[in-house]
């Protein structure tokens, strides 16, 4: 295949998955990177759009433009990246003094040196681009979910290819003797890795949100706490491990919660929630667990055989959130909260779970008549 045809299948491909990627990011709400992939990807497309010929004899600002589009490319891959993992983003004003800062030197380069000086600037920077990316990619595949583990290798074993392929290439420039078999091979692994990189971006979004739609099953969407079906999800989970301790269960319930949405709306009411429940998943043990399980009702997994450690973490849940002061969008100030817990009694089996959770509503409500904004034991229900 010759080269031109090569440049226009590459470009029409990576123009292609860029426009996808674009549609696609429209239908997705939240940080998901695609529209940043959907602009590197076509800034590729552009690059590789560009004849030969065109490239090889463009004057000193169009080369070094031409060539600046590329490295802004690799840049805008890992400003993705950076914003699908949810990590600190590379900002935009990072960005634009890297590629100023290449621009200069690709400028420099060609001035001193001439063309082959500008080419092999263009393919180091890229080798290193590349292989950063490809190593913080790595790295995230080894640190994130398991389902996300095989398409981010894969997609760190592409990025290192082209990582190679650059150095290779800077390699081959310097080569007074280059062989056509270098250049057939060269173009044949550049096709394969420009191929594999958008199918490998969409595999990844697509595990990513079937992890998402998985969670929204078992996640209240508003304090991203455990719904009811994550409450049981959890209790089976323990109870089927070999070795378990019994599990003691908390019913909370915000006090006068009522009042709040009346006097200062349903948005505030909202932050209330949110904040509360930050408060009680701050406040539990590594293997305890907290659950939204109704408007203003929560329920905590207290894991130990010992109701009076179950009752000191209750107490200590109470006294956080009391402390807990939400800010009001309209007219300021503060908003404070108390919550009520009704505890259960230690429960050994999964099949118990639920007259546990009974028998900690029944505390709830002594908690209730003795004027909220307490700890109220089974015993004394």
């Amino acid at each position: 295949m010759e080269s031109s045809t090569v440049a226009v299948v590459l470009a029409l491909t990576l123009a292609c998955t860029g426009g996808m990627f674009l549609l696609i990011s429209h239908q997705i709400t939240g940080r998901s990177g695609m529209a940043t992939f959907a602009l590197g990807l076509a800034l590729f497309g552009l690059v590789f759009a560009v004849p030969p010929s065109v490239d090889q004899n463009a004057s000193l600002l169009l080369g070094m433009a031409i060539d600046t589009i590329a490295v802004a490319a690799v840049l805008l891959l890992r400003r993705g990246m950076q914003r699908f993992m949810q990590r600190h983003e590379l900002s935009w004003r990072a960005l634009a003094a890297l590629l100023l800062a290449y621009a200069l030197l690709s400028m420099a380069a060609r001035l001193a040196f001439g063309d082959a000086a500008r080419a092999l600037v263009l393919d180091l920077s890229l080798g290193l681009l590349f292989a950063w990316l490809a190593l913080t990619t790595a790295r995230d595949a080894y640190r994130d979910n398991p389902l996300l583990r095989m398409p981010l290798a894969l997609l760190a074993g592409v990025l290192s290819l082209l990582s190679l392929l650059s150095f290779g290439q800077a390699i081959y420039r310097a080569d007074s003797t280059p062989g056509a078999d270098a250049d057939r091979i060269y173009e044949a692994v550049l096709m394969l890795s420009a191929l594999l990189l958008g199918p490998t971006l969409l595999w990844l979004h697509t595990v990513q949100l079937t992890r998402q739609i998985g969670e929204l099953s078992t996640r209240d969407a508003l304090t991203r706490l455990l719904n009811e079906n994550g409450l049981d999800e959890v209790l089976r989970r323990h109870f089927a491990r070999r070795q378990h301790e019994p599990v003691s269960l908390m019913h909370i319930d915000v006090d006068h919660f009522a009042r709040v949405n009346a006097l200062h709306g349903e948005s505030s009411g909202d932050d209330v929630l949110r904040m509360i429940g930050l408060a009680l998943e701050s406040g539990l043990r590594a293997d305890d667990f907290v659950a939204r399980v109704g408007g203003e009702e929560f329920v905590v997994g207290c894991v130990s055989a010992d109701v009076g450690q179950a009752a000191v973490l209750a107490e200590r849940l109470r006294a956080a959130v009391a402390a807990v002061q939400t800010g009001l969008s309209e007219g300021g100030g503060h908003l404070r909260c108390t919550v009520s817990i009704g505890l259960s009694r230690p429960f050994g089996d999964i099949d118990q779970w639920r007259n546990a959770w009974r028998e900690a509503e029944v505390s709830l409500q002594a908690a209730k008549d003795a004027g909220c904004n307490c700890v109220v034991h089974p015993t004394a229900a």
